[in-house]
This record gives structure tokens, sequence and C-alpha cells, in this order.
């Protein structure tokens, strides 16, 4: 598998990646992608994805005829306008996800995005990716939302204990 970016497009040659991208999206994201993430990169352009915090990365496997897409990850505002990434079928259970997400993490340098509870394959990509719970929202549609984020920018990330130092510093 490769992981590889898109930045570098002409105007005729992206609207057609573009829409294969999100052809893509739309048949195997199984309807857990956000529609405001969607219409994000539907309006995306190859100026913007110069801009910081934004990235477009895609998985490839060779196959029989040349590179298949694998997988497709989009982030805006460092995941906070949009944090989107779907796996075709064949490549779910074999850390393609994990991977793309881990490189929007190394790409970026931080992270966050939101997933819904009742969504345990994307929570343990999210979680193997480094990223971590951080807060407990209402998503767009009403379900209990876990806001997850990289550990690297995050205040909370001086209190949690490191490999090495006691859980409880005051045991009774």
């Amino acid at each position: 598998m490769q992981i590889s970016s898109i930045y570098d497009t002409s105007p005729g040659q992206w609207n057609s990646k573009l829409g294969g991208l999100l052809a893509f999206l739309r048949e195997y994201g199984e309807q857990r992608l956000t529609l405001r993430g969607c219409r994000q990169l539907c309006r995306l352009t190859p100026d913007q994805l110069a801009e910081p915090g934004v990235s477009l990365l895609v998985a490839t496997v060779r196959g029989q005829s040349g590179r298949q897409l694998a997988g497709v990850s989009f982030v805006s505002g460092y995941g906070k306008e949009a944090c989107l990434v779907a796996v075709h079928p064949l490549y779910r259970n074999r850390h393609t996800g994990t991977a793309l997400l881990s490189a929007q993490l190394q790409r970026l340098g931080r992270l966050e995005c939101q997933v819904a509870c009742d969504n345990p394959a994307s929570l343990k990509m999210c979680f193997n990716s480094g990223l971590a719970a951080v807060g407990l929202t209402s998503g767009p549609t009403g379900k209990p939302t876990l806001l997850l984020r990289s550990l690297k920018d995050s205040s909370s990330a001086a209190t949690l204990p490191q490999e090495g130092e006691l859980l409880c510093q005051n045991p009774s």
C-alpha cells in the first residue's frame, strides 16, 4: 500500500480526480461521513490544498490494471472543518484507515475529529492513529459523539501520566 498526497493538479485534471474521490467517498463512506465535510471537499480547489491545515491523501494498492484506490482521507482546518476517511471494504481491517489518519497527523502536526460513539471501527482507527478522546458532544444527527484530538497540541497532554509514572499521586 502506498499513501500519497494530491496537491499539484491542473484545473482539468482536478475536476476529474475530485469527481472520482467524491464517488469513492459516497460508495464506501457507509453513510457515516458528515454532509458538512463532504461539501467542504466538493468546494475544494487546488489552491486551497496549499493552505495550512488542509490535506488530501489517498491510499493505493498495486492491482492487475495498475494502482487502485484503497482509501481516501481529507482534512480541512486541522480537522475542525472536516475530517473524512473512507476505505474500500477489501482493505478494511488491514490498518489502511489508520495509515491514512497517521499520515495526516504526521503531515499536519496536529489533528482533531469527531466520531459517533456507535462507530467502533472509526473510533479504533482514531485511537490507533494516536488521537485521544477529549470531549463528548452531540453530533449532527443528535448521536453522542466523541471529540478526538492529537495530544501533541492538547493542553491536557501535560497532565496525562507518562510511562513509568504512578497513576495515583495521593494514595490513601
